[in-house]
């Protein structure tokens, strides 16, 4: 019997716990900052707490003998959690505080790349006063705007439906060193690119990169690619575990610049880079590319969400989500130890009708027996369960994925799925339809990468 601690309380986390119960025989033992229901029902005992304080995780992993920890969100790491949980011989999947400014600090990837040579970075600058910004953005092209700190996936800012104009640009500079949006110590300011954005997810042993299907995310709020960014409306990866525009040639080019950026780490820090590693790439072509390529939007350094819930899910059942992160913290990770079935996803986020923006706590339903009889299964993530009700928290509220050989089928079930989520909520329901895909695929036509739609069904 291991005694694992996960550290989280999103639908990631909740995909996680999961998985690590899966034909294995686990003790789980969760830290949250909510209450959610999936984990709760799940754990062996769980406590509601400040997860990014160190000290307060490890005093709760001593008391219950905990021997390995699966850290889920990015804050947790960027604090410390790795290092202070590790000063007590807790083995952990999840990297040190030297290596976590990968995701927790833009700047530092972006330089990263520059100085070890890695391909995938666009065009940017670094700025570290909000004049140097201003005087920058007078006379640039189309940027994107990222503020160089942790944002919860909503900072990012584009030109266009976004940043209509040069004075709206100027003015988010503003809002970010004037609020410090991301800490406000300094601004990634990048070329603009056009491109279909995939999802490669990884887990990291030190050394070797193993990767697990590829995913396509959708941040935009609504319908049709349109509103404000969030955290991720939902997901779809097909059963051939590949996308319909990501080619064979681009897969390996991601997978090579998410190894030089382990390799490079360990330069930059003399640490080894252990635990889940997320790229967030697109394939475009930048201002000097004669063709499209991989282009590296950010790195995280942990699961996707909602990611985790298209791959997690499909882990072959003779392949067991604990024995990889044993393998992960004893360096001795190997692809052919990895096998994913041969499904299709469609994960697809009910949110609340504000989202992006924070709402008040509103009572939900869920008939879970009626999203089982469906096959499909569901993630509970900005949730606090009282003793006779759930609640929403503002955020993302639960997701719901649909399983199937093909992918249209897998759409169909999730879309039925969200009937039975009752409440004042949300969703996408174009998330993993055939007009949708269809939309990409004729975009990326458009910038002249070439399109694999084998399997896309």
């Amino acid at each position: 019997m291991t005694r694992v601690l996960l550290v989280g309380s999103g639908a990631r986390e909740h995909a996680l716990a999961k998985a690590l119960l899966k034909n294995s025989n686990v003790e789980l033992y969760a830290a949250m900052s909510s209450r959610n229901p999936g984990i709760m029902r799940l754990a062996r005992e769980w406590i509601v707490t400040k997860i990014s304080n160190p000290l307060l995780m490890t005093a709760y992993a001593k008391r219950n003998r905990i021997e390995l920890a699966v850290i889920g969100p990015e804050d947790p790491l960027v604090n410390g959690i790795v290092n202070a949980l590790t000063s007590i011989e807790v083995n952990c999947v999840g990297p040190t505080q030297r290596l976590a400014p990968l995701e927790g600090d833009k700047a530092f990837c972006r330089k990263l790349l520059t100085k070890y040579q890695i391909a995938g970075n666009p065009e940017y600058r670094i700025f570290n006063d909000g004049n140097s910004a201003e005087a920058y953005l007078k006379t640039s092209g189309p940027v994107a705007i990222k503020p160089s700190g942790l944002t919860g996936g909503k900072g990012v800012k584009v030109t266009g439906d976004d940043l209509p104009t040069k004075n709206a640009e100027i003015n988010y500079v503003r809002e970010i060193f004037s609020n410090k949006i991301g800490g406000g110590e300094s601004v990634v300011i990048e070329e603009k690119l056009d491109g279909e954005e995939y999802s490669v997810q990884a887990f990291v042993d030190g050394k070797n990169v193993c990767l697990m299907p590829l995913v396509q995310d959708h941040k935009r709020s609504l319908e049709d690619d349109s509103g404000p960014n969030t955290g991720g409306m939902g997901s779809y990866s097909d059963s051939n575990h590949g996308l319909p525009f990501v080619s064979q040639f681009d897969l390996e080019t991601s997978k090579e610049i998410m190894g030089s950026v382990v390799n490079a780490l360990k330069s930059e820090t003399g640490e080894e880079y252990r635990g889940f590693l997320y790229g967030q790439f697109m394939l475009a072509r930048s201002q000097n590319d004669a063709q499209a390529k991989p282009k590296l939007i950010e790195f995280n350094c942990r699961l996707g969400d909602p990611e985790a819930m298209n791959t997690l899910p499909i882990l072959s059942d003779d392949t067991r989500l604990l024995d990889i992160c044993e393998r992960i913290v004893d360096g001795n990770l190997a692809m052919k130890q990895l096998s994913f079935k041969s499904k299709a996803t469609v994960c697809k986020y009910l949110v609340p009708s504000t989202y992006p923006e924070k709402a008040t706590q509103q009572p939900f339903t869920v008939d879970e027996h009626a999203i089982e009889e469906l096959g499909a299964e569901i993630f509970y993530a900005g949730v606090d369960q009282t003793d006779d009700e759930l609640l929403t928290t503002g955020s993302r509220t639960v997701a719901v994925l649909g399983i199937s050989d093909v992918l249209s089928n897998a759409e169909t079930c999730a879309e039925s799925a969200t009937k039975f989520v009752k409440g004042p909520l949300r969703h996408r329901r174009d998330i993993g339809t055939r007009q949708l895909i269809e939309r990409r695929i004729e975009h990326v036509r458009r910038i002249g990468a070439p399109v694999i739609e084998a399997g896309v069904r």
